[in-house]
């Protein structure tokens, strides 16, 4: 008698450990869920202040320059790498980043700004655009315009 008494007290003792088991392995799996979303909302946290900054940069030269012409000669200036085409009824320019937020080549890139200048009646109108490149989406978009001084 004493041994069916010791068999029912081990698989009592059994089926509490498994049950444990599976409490623990729910809530590990529900703290590796919030630590993968605090990971994704960090990238996108850099990824938005990266584009912030670089589409204020960009909007700054334009705000602080007397002509399309001048605003462009100070992007190539700060901006090596900038691929700019200029035609007779607007400028545009797309600067290329790799994952570490470098300036680098189109070959290399996985986030580009945009930049697209026009002068219509004295008026610098400037649209500014970050986003990833493989991403239709854009990550942060800016208007700028500035009178134009002649």
């Amino acid at each position: 008698m004493k041994q069916r008494n010791r068999a029912r007290s081990s698989s009592l003792f059994l089926l509490e450990l498994i049950i444990a088991i599976l409490f623990f392995s729910a809530c590990a799996a529900v703290c590796v869920q919030f630590f993968v979303k605090s990971h994704t909302m960090s990238q996108d946290s850099k990824e938005l202040n990266f584009a912030v900054n670089e589409c204020t940069t960009l909007a700054e030269i334009i705000q602080s320059s007397d002509t399309e012409s001048q605003a462009v000669s100070s992007i190539k200036d700060i901006f090596p790498n900038a691929d700019i085409q200029m035609d007779a009824e607007a400028t545009t320019m797309g600067i290329y980043f790799d994952e570490n937020f470098k300036e680098c080549t189109p070959a290399n890139a996985k986030y580009i700004v945009n930049a697209g200048l026009e002068t219509e009646h004295g008026l610098i109108c400037g649209n500014i655009t970050a986003g990833n490149k493989d991403n239709a989406g854009n990550i942060y978009e800016l208007e700028v315009k500035h009178n134009e001084k002649r």
